[in-house]
Protein backbone atom coordinates (compact mmCIF):
# COMPACT_ATOMS: atom_id res chain seq x y z
CA UNK A 1 0.00 0.00 0.00
CA UNK A 2 1.09 3.33 -0.92
CA UNK A 3 -0.34 6.60 0.87
CA UNK A 4 -1.83 9.15 -1.48
CA UNK A 5 -3.75 11.71 0.76
CA UNK A 6 -3.19 12.97 3.53
CA UNK A 7 -6.63 14.17 5.65
CA UNK A 8 -6.39 15.94 9.19
CA UNK A 9 -9.45 14.41 10.65
CA UNK A 10 -10.71 10.68 10.57
CA UNK A 11 -13.95 12.06 8.42
CA UNK A 12 -11.99 13.93 5.76
CA UNK A 13 -10.03 10.70 4.81
CA UNK A 14 -13.00 8.47 4.93
CA UNK A 15 -14.76 10.99 2.49
CA UNK A 16 -11.27 10.85 0.43
CA UNK A 17 -11.41 7.18 0.70
CA UNK A 18 -15.30 7.10 -0.17
CA UNK A 19 -14.67 9.11 -3.40
CA UNK A 20 -11.69 6.35 -4.33
CA UNK A 21 -13.91 3.78 -3.82
CA UNK A 22 -16.52 5.08 -5.76
CA UNK A 23 -13.97 5.80 -8.60
CA UNK A 24 -13.15 2.01 -8.54
CA UNK A 25 -10.37 1.56 -6.44
CA UNK A 26 -9.09 -0.37 -3.30
CA UNK A 27 -8.56 2.10 -0.55
CA UNK A 28 -7.97 1.84 2.74
CA UNK A 29 -6.94 4.86 5.97
CA UNK A 30 -4.07 4.46 8.25
CA UNK A 31 -4.80 3.04 11.64
CA UNK A 32 -5.96 4.97 14.13
CA UNK A 33 -4.44 6.09 17.14
CA UNK A 34 -5.36 3.18 19.82
CA UNK A 35 -6.38 4.30 23.37
CA UNK A 36 -6.22 8.16 21.98
CA UNK A 37 -9.03 9.08 19.81
CA UNK A 38 -8.19 13.29 19.50
CA UNK A 39 -4.52 12.12 18.18
CA UNK A 40 -6.29 11.21 15.21
CA UNK A 41 -7.37 14.86 14.69
CA UNK A 42 -3.46 16.25 15.56
CA UNK A 43 -2.14 13.74 13.63
CA UNK A 44 -4.25 13.14 10.60
CA UNK A 45 -5.05 10.23 8.70
CA UNK A 46 -3.46 9.03 5.15
CA UNK A 47 -5.73 7.37 3.02
CA UNK A 48 -3.92 3.95 1.05
CA UNK A 49 -4.06 2.34 -2.06
CA UNK A 50 -2.45 -0.64 -4.21
CA UNK A 51 1.32 0.53 -5.36
CA UNK A 52 -0.43 -0.38 -8.71
CA UNK A 53 -3.28 2.14 -9.07
CA UNK A 54 -0.82 4.84 -7.54
CA UNK A 55 -0.39 6.77 -10.89
CA UNK A 56 -4.32 6.40 -11.48
CA UNK A 57 -5.73 7.45 -7.99
CA UNK A 58 -3.07 10.29 -7.87
CA UNK A 59 -4.86 12.15 -11.71
CA UNK A 60 -8.43 11.14 -10.12
CA UNK A 61 -7.79 13.53 -7.29
CA UNK A 62 -5.74 15.60 -8.99
CA UNK A 63 -9.14 16.24 -11.36
CA UNK A 64 -11.14 16.30 -8.21
CA UNK A 65 -9.27 18.48 -6.77
CA UNK A 66 -9.03 20.85 -9.86
CA UNK A 67 -12.93 20.96 -10.34
CA UNK A 68 -12.74 18.03 -13.26
CA UNK A 69 -15.02 15.35 -11.28
CA UNK A 70 -12.13 12.94 -12.32
CA UNK A 71 -14.39 12.19 -15.27
CA UNK A 72 -12.90 12.12 -18.70
CA UNK A 73 -13.73 15.28 -20.85
CA UNK A 74 -16.00 15.47 -23.83
CA UNK A 75 -14.51 16.79 -27.40
CA UNK A 76 -17.35 19.32 -28.55
CA UNK A 77 -18.87 18.40 -31.69
CA UNK A 78 -16.76 20.17 -34.88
Amino acid sequence: MVEVAFANSAAEAEVIRMTLIAHGFDAALSPAAAGYPSIDFVEGRHVLVRMADEHRVREVLRKLATGDGGKPKETPPV
